[in-house]
């Protein structure tokens, strides 16, 4: 913290889907329908779709989709919509049971899965392609938060960030500011240990970020992230954020983990990085030692927060992982904003109670209470910030890089 600089209170920023809806990025029960779309857009060839994506990509995309589609097919022929959650449960407990489901092997619902996972990736990362107008409210957040965090100092943090999504807006939007900085004296922290992709990529391990005085920004993806890569023989987790190629070749055309293709080959390739998701299932699996470390970061930052808010977050009944993290973590009477939609409050009439469990609200008001330190804001998450993000300072990148000349001009080591 800088010298004669009143201490602000901790606050963590807990980030639901509510938080990337503005910048037209899916909801989880949306996200099966929108595959559909894209896969009928590539196959009525928009003009105005393979101006957004190369057409290696789309013909890559129909190759999933057609995995996926033959699976969908064999199980839910007779359901018009059915749920990804119910999906992935199928697809996941067969896999972890060995067993057989409709006479595939748990080694094709192995491929399924997968397809799945690299198709969503596709989707995901189309949304900021398509959609660069609606990124303008994110790059202010992130602005904000970049701006927070020099200002705390070296040795002070005044706030981290816990996503629940895959997405990767709000990690983006920060670099699109780093990138107008022309700095690498802050990055993203995802609390476990990173790699770049290739060495010229601008992202430092998040590991060491620390160490060698980054202004780290901790950013906590508890259910992974569309731009994360796993190796399946190394279990090293690359990242490719500030990239400087084309995000949709960077995550799903096959690439070989860099350590290891000079090591361990197999039909003349070395191991294939895979996307690393957590499925939106009832039997979610936590024992990758990434996802450990993030969600042991978690609680130590619960623990000591002095506040948190929850943004665009329903807080469903079935997520009882996180559930329990609060519940064992967050302090007694600490403040608590809860950023929703109109849509999300509960109605008064009391013949309405028996559906009052349905709205986001009444499952805050069951879990934290009605006390006065918890706090509902109704207008959404751009009304929330709005306040914060048209401070001068915030406005401008140019006022931040005025404002922390010294901080910005001071490098640090270029040691990956």
């Amino acid at each position: 913290m800088l010298e004669g600089q009143k201490k602000e209170p901790f606050i963590v920023y807990v980030l639901g889907a509510g938080f990337s809806y503005n910048a037209k990025v899916p909801l989880q029960s949306a996200i099966l329908s929108k595959l559909k779309d894209y896969h009928l857009a590539i196959d009525s060839q928009k003009a105005d779709f393979y101006e957004r994506i190369p057409i290696d990509v789309a013909l890559a995309f129909q190759e999933l989709w057609k995995k996926i589609e033959d699976f969908l097919e064999k199980l839910f022929k007779q359901v018009v919509n059915p749920t990804l959650e119910d999906i992935f449960t199928l697809i996941d407990q067969s896999i972890q049971k060995r067993s057989y489901c409709v006479g595939m092997t748990w080694f094709e619902l192995e491929i399924v899965r997968m397809a799945l996972y690299k198709a969503i990736m596709i989707l995901f990362h189309d949304c900021e392609r398509g959609y660069e107008d609606d990124l303008c409210f994110y790059r202010k957040v992130a602005a904000y938060f970049v701006y927070l965090r020099m200002k705390s100092g070296q040795d002070s943090r005044p706030f981290s960030i816990i996503s629940l999504n895959w997405d990767c807006i709000l990690e983006n939007s920060i670099y699109w500011c780093l990138e107008k900085l022309n700095t690498k004296k802050v990055d993203v922290d995802y609390c476990c240990y990173t790699h770049p992709f290739e060495k010229r990529e601008r992202h430092t391990r998040s590991i060491i970020q620390r160490a060698i005085e980054i202004y780290n920004i901790k950013t906590m993806k508890l259910h992974g992230s569309v731009n994360w890569m796993l190796c399946p023989n190394c279990n090293r987790l690359y990242v490719g954020l500030g990239a400087a190629g084309d995000e949709l070749y960077e995550y799903t055309i096959e690439k070989e983990c860099p350590r290891c293709k000079h090591i361990f080959v197999l039909d003349n390739k070395g191991p294939i990085l895979e996307p690393f998701l957590i499925s939106p299932t009832y039997v979610k699996q936590f024992d990758n030692a990434h996802i450990q470390m993030i969600w042991h970061n978690a609680y130590m930052d619960l623990c000591r927060a002095e506040k948190v808010v929850f943004i665009g977050y329903s807080l469903p009944e079935a997520d009882y992982h996180l559930r329990t993290l609060l519940k064992r973590s967050i302090k007694e009477n600490i403040k608590i904003d809860i950023v929703l939609a109109r849509s999300d409050k509960a109605p008064k009439s009391k013949k309405l109670e028996s559906i009052r469990h349905k709205y986001a609200s009444s499952r805050y008001e069951t879990f934290f209470g009605t006390g006065e330190n918890v706090k509902f804001f109704f207008n959404g998450v751009q009304d929330y910030f709005k306040k914060e993000t048209k401070k001068p300072i915030v406005e401008s990148i140019e006022g931040i890089r005025k404002k922390y000349k010294n901080i910005l001009n001071s490098m640090p080591l270029d040691d990956r």
